[in-house]
């Protein structure tokens, strides 16, 4: 039997890749052979080779944030990129062509259309980037994983790791549990300065009644374990990278990050208490996320201009583990545990129709 062949394009944060690559993983277990198109120097370069995906490199650069001179030159990146992926369609032939957003996903999916190879689009976050609203209009199925981003999109969740989708209920972690309240920290896959600044003060405040895993990202790990150092605080661990984020989850009683959309939605799979400290993007893309837990009680929003260490210290010396279970199982109640089986369905059905 020849195996169907699709072409995944998903870099610049692992908020496009690691869903990117659930859905990569699963797809070979199914016997798909699976291309990636991304970029180097970018989270992906290290990350996809790891699994002997094979990663083909265009040059593409965002353009938030760009300044003038790349704002000028971006045409011809544009239109070199759109080349490149051609080339690679030509050559190998897949049978359909993913986009997870991001710019890496423009060029490629004009050259899918141009090619007339099925393209389809899948939107982690609450507002669509402008790269999946440009591409939606061309695209030939459109996914999102909340109602009401794209139109015409099915909602069909984010895909999830299958060991995150397992990790016991919250009734079943919490059960027996003493000790210190487990506070897990995460900034994102590089890392959050503001968080390394504040938590180990939030720690020496209340360094009686919480302990603390701490990804700092792999830029100011020494410096944050200096601060841990200063305040003579034994934590749990503090990292540059949490490589099993599914034992952080069933360890923690209450974690305090960004949230982007992939975060939301393993906080609402796992069912976690959250205060989230959104990214300060224009659109509110990160505060959009996180709307849907904070209004149900299951999670606190603290606007970054907010965010201090007395303010947390306040929070988390309010809570015990009777409110972080009842927060935790209102996350929970949230929690779209099938989104995997609804991509593949419809990466399915369109590859038949084609």
């Amino acid at each position: 039997m020849i195996s169907k062949k699709i072409i995944i394009m998903a870099g610049g944060s692992g908020g496009h890749v690691f869903p990117g690559l659930t859905i990569a993983l699963y797809l070979i277990k199914k016997g798909w052979s699976v291309h990636w198109i991304g970029t180097k120097n970018s989270i992906e370069s290290k990350i996809i080779p790891k699994y002997d995906i094979q990663l083909h490199y265009i040059k593409i650069k965002g353009l938030r944030n760009a300044s003038l001179k790349n704002i000028i030159i971006s045409p011809i990146y544009i239109i070199r990129a759109y080349y490149d992926v051609k080339k690679i369609i030509k050559k190998w032939s897949p049978d359909i062509i993913l986009g997870m957003g991001g710019y890496v996903s423009g060029p490629g999916g004009i050259a899918a259309w141009n090619c007339q190879i099925p393209f389809i689009l899948h939107e982690q976050n609450k507002i669509a980037g402008i790269t999946n609203r440009w591409l939606s209009k061309i695209s030939t199925k459109n996914m999102q994983a909340s109602p009401g981003v794209l139109k015409n999109a099915d909602v069909v969740g984010n895909p999830v790791r299958e060991r995150i989708i397992n990790i016991p209920s919250p009734i079943h972690r919490f059960r027996n549990r003493k000790g210190l309240l487990r506070v897990l920290v995460i900034g994102g896959s590089q890392g959050s300065s503001i968080l390394n600044k504040i938590l180990p003060k939030v720690s020496f405040l209340l360094k009686e009644k919480i302990i603390v895993w701490h990804q700092t990202g792999s830029y100011e790990l020494e410096k944050t374990k200096k601060k841990y150092k200063k305040f003579q605080l034994n934590q749990y661990s503090v990292t540059c990278f949490i490589k099993n984020i599914a034992a952080a989850y069933e360890w923690a009683d209450i974690i305090i990050c960004r949230s982007g959309a992939l975060t939301v939605s393993e906080i609402s799979i796992v069912g976690l208490a959250a205060i989230f400290i959104p990214y300060p993007h224009k659109d509110k893309q990160q505060h959009r996320n996180a709307e849907d837990l904070e209004s149900i009680g299951a999670a606190k929003i603290i606007d970054q201009s907010n965010f201090n260490a007395t303010l947390i210290a306040n929070i988390l010396d309010s809570l015990n583990r009777d409110k972080l279970l009842l927060m935790a199982e209102k996350a929970y109640s949230l929690g779209i545990r099938d989104a995997m089986l609804n991509i593949f369905n419809i990466i399915n059905d369109v590859v038949k129709k084609t």
